[in-house]
């Protein structure tokens, strides 16, 4: 019977659990490396003048981020510039206002938010998802809006109803012999 009366007035006590705090945590000249779940290949590596953790929305924002870059197999694929970048608990990145270039072919693809919704750059589906994009490279020049492409490049989609886009490319011609 003491059992069962100890068991009772331990349920009734109230969570003894703490809550995250309120504070974030505050990082200045930090070099952060991402290691995504979702993209178990690749390595993201961060380096920021300043970058706050929040404890309770489990995101971490980078402020001023001029060096970042996303690797796989030890080859830099793409780097990453922007005035904000946030890191959501899923490792997804997202801000209003980002720069990739692509190494292989110097492609740089600039990123914009509009109408409330941000640039999501989305691990598990390998690609950026842009409400306003421009990209511009060698023969390549184009503005798209609503548009989905990998992080290769290699898979592109772009548009659809109302939407405005377009592109100007430079072709080489070779001479028939």
């Amino acid at each position: 019977m003491l059992v069962v009366l100890t068991l009772v007035a331990l349920t009734a006590l109230p969570d003894q659990r703490g809550e995250a705090p309120d504070a974030g945590i505050r990082l200045y000249e930090a070099q952060l490396t991402l290691y995504p779940e979702a993209d178990p290949d690749a390595v993201w590596t961060f380096v920021v003048p300043e970058a706050l953790y929040d404890p309770r929305a489990e995101t971490t924002t980078l402020f001023d981020l001029r060096d970042g870059a996303r690797s796989e197999g030890g080859e830099i694929d793409f780097t990453l510039q922007g005035a904000e970048l946030i890191i959501d608990r899923n490792d997804d990145l997202r801000g209003d206002h980002l720069l990739a270039v692509l190494q292989a072919d110097g492609l740089e693809l600039e990123m914009e938010a509009r109408e409330g919704r941000q640039v999501v750059i989305d691990q598990r589906a390998g690609r950026f998802e842009v409400p306003r994009a421009t990209i511009t490279g060698d023969g390549l020049d184009g503005i798209y809006e609503d548009m989905r492409i990998a992080f290769d490049f290699t898979e592109f989609e772009a548009g659809g109803p109302g939407t405005v886009g377009y592109a100007t490319f430079e072709a080489e011609r070779g001479r028939a012999d």
